[in-house]
């Protein structure tokens, strides 16, 4: 993954190398597609597997508020990138932070060289129990559970795409705003986000992963329209207002919860590829599509958003019943009366 990030930010121009720049570019971005795909799992069930009794939901959160902590310093470069002129962002600077990327990329191989397997991994090794062909074993016997995956990621993956990507260009070319006021208002999301999704979190130790989803889901089905109203105000309170309502409000009570809502629907032979493969077949599905489909449906309803916004709605719908119907709620309580008899 770190690789394919740094790579980029070394790729000769058009003009250099001809129609090769645009292929390696695609090349690259599958590699880190590829590299994500294993690398969230792991993280995920490191924080979740370390977690102590009763706190999984909130350590478990913890890398999704990596997404827009990243999402916060990406935005602030381009910010300041684009007091450059033109000639030079377009020469050197956008390469800086992909080429910079390869500093965090060290950081994170020399944290996990210090991490043990987890201790219930561990303790599958012991007994004998660790799957030798885990994505095979999980599409034989978990196939409900694969599909109920999946599902969940639309709403969450989907929604925060029209939210922080398609609002780049729905706000500039179709609005008027300008792209530093575009940027800022993600930018301001994010950070709140940053913070709330720990939140959300801790509070689904207390009340249960699948009841904090709801609510999430519930939130983004409510505001798809009003998102959209406000933005329409072209006032620069208006887009704040709602990108810190949906990206640092609303949609923290989805991501925090994903994780660790996944992480709980799958035994330990198979959990890493269960909820690796339903998060980013999820997320290839609607994630990636969602400014493409924005773009479509701004067009056939000629320029209105009514139709986008019952897309995020929809979306969400289904990750409401797919929780509803697929995802016993975890055992919260227990957790909690395990963590007090330590």
């Amino acid at each position: 993954m770190g690789g394919g990030t740094t790579l980029i930010g070394f790729l000769p121009t058009y003009a250099a190398i001809g129609v090769a720049a645009p292929v390696l570019l695609v090349l690259l971005r599958l590699f880190q597609g590829v590299g994500l795909g294993g690398e969230w799992g792991g993280a995920v069930l490191l924080a979740y597997e370390y977690a102590p009794p009763g706190r999984r939901g909130f350590f478990g959160s913890i890398p999704q508020s990596g997404v827009t902590f990243g999402m916060l310093l990406s935005t602030l470069f381009i910010g300041f990138a684009s007091l450059l002129p033109d000639q030079q962002f377009l020469s050197w600077g956008w390469r800086v932070p992909f080429v910079l990327s390869a500093g965090l990329v060290a950081l994170g191989l020399w944290i996990r060289s210090g991490i043990d397997e987890t201790p219930e991994f561990t303790k599958l090794q012991t007994e004998g129990g660790v799957s030798r062909f885990p994505v095979i074993d999980l599409l034989r016997t978990c196939r409900r559970e694969v599909l109920t995956a999946i599902l969940v990621k639309f709403g969450e993956t989907g929604s925060f795409y029209m939210f922080a990507v398609f609002l780049v260009s729905y706000a500039t070319t179709t609005l008027g705003y300008s792209r530093a006021t575009t940027l800022t208002a993600i930018a301001v999301g994010a950070f709140v986000a940053t913070v709330t999704i720990p939140l959300c979190g801790l509070v689904s130790d207390s009340l249960g992963r699948r009841r904090v989803f709801l609510v999430g889901c519930a939130g983004l089905i409510a505001f798809s329209a009003p998102y959209f109203w406000l933005l329409t105000q072209r006032s620069i309170f208006c887009i704040l207002l709602a990108s810190v309502v949906a990206i640092g409000l609303i949609w923290p009570l989805v991501t925090a919860t994903l994780s660790t809502l996944l992480a709980e629907m799958f035994q330990p032979q198979v959990r890493y590829s269960g909820i690796s493969f339903g998060y980013q077949i999820g997320g290839a599905l609607v994630g990636g599509t969602a400014p493409l489909v924005g773009t479509l449906l701004l067009a056939a309803d000629h320029g209105r958003w009514r139709w986008i916004a019952c897309y995020i709605a929809s979306i969400s719908l289904v990750s409401f019943i797919a929780v509803s119907f697929g995802v016993a709620e975890p055992r919260v309580a227990a957790e909690r009366s395990v963590a007090g008899g330590a």
